[in-house]
């Protein structure tokens, strides 16, 4: 029997948003409420940390206030920054990569479409630019021996498993794992919302519309019992996947 995994969301911020940006030309004008949050996976060789979520000069430098930085956010879990040996970051975006430093011993896994498109002279341009910070640690991180790139699906040495599902970037990955309750996915901004999957609705935040689109295809056809979507304030959504 597979080892059986459980899943902590951390909220870190949260912010008021435009409907549109998220859910792909749909109620323009319409607020709703964003969350910034990490994931922590519990299982049977200890945790592996899911992004890092905001650091608190970058947030305020894009007029977010966060009380803790990623540090400051593991203590009440009783977890030290230097203790994570494993970290997954589902893509580059400031809100989920650009506190990485912050576990300095924590074998990193990436995409490499991620890593190449960081790269990529498309990136540098203002429309894109601006979803990247920290580009100094960044780049860093993607000369760094403790980085691990993995092309499409691959299966960690602890039993977790990274999806492709690009689109919102060209590497974002989610992460699938069993769980009591069944086979979960971490989506990560493919999913950024608990209605991008039910309405079947693209991210509005885009590199790839048609890539998005195949993104959220291939996440049904894993048939996932609960999705933990990006920034839904509802961190959790059970599907009724049909097995």
């Amino acid at each position: 029997m597979a080892a059986l995994f459980r899943i902590e969301p951390v909220e870190v911020a949260r912010r008021q948003a435009d409907s549109a940006s998220f859910l792909l030309h749909t109620d323009a004008g319409r607020p709703l409420t964003l969350v910034y949050r990490f994931w922590l996976v519990h299982g049977p060789d200890g945790i592996t940390v899911v992004d890092t979520g905001l650091t608190t000069e970058e947030a305020a430098r894009r007029g977010i206030a966060v009380e803790h930085g990623l540090k400051e956010a593991l203590a009440p879990h009783g977890i030290g920054p230097d203790e994570v040996d494993t970290l997954i970051l589902t893509h580059l975006h400031w809100d989920h990569a650009c506190a990485v430093d912050a576990l300095p011993n924590a074998t990193v896994w990436l995409q490499r479409a991620e890593a190449d498109f960081f790269n990529h002279p498309l990136r540098a341009h203002p429309a894109i630019d601006r979803y990247f910070g920290r580009h100094d640690v960044i780049r860093e991180l993607l000369g760094a021996p403790r980085l691990k790139l993995v092309e499409g699906e691959a299966e960690l040495p602890n039993g977790l498993r990274l999806v492709p599902l690009g689109g919102h970037t060209p590497g974002l990955q989610g992460v699938a794992l069993p769980t009591e309750e069944g086979l979960a996915v971490i989506t990560s901004d493919a999913v950024p919302f608990n209605r991008n999957y039910t309405d079947d609705l693209p991210n509005g935040i885009l590199q790839d519309l048609g890539q998005a689109i195949t993104s959220l295809k291939r996440l049904r056809a894993l048939c996932p019992d609960v999705i933990y979507t990006g920034h839904d304030p509802i961190p959790r959504l059970r599907t009724g996947a049909p097995h």
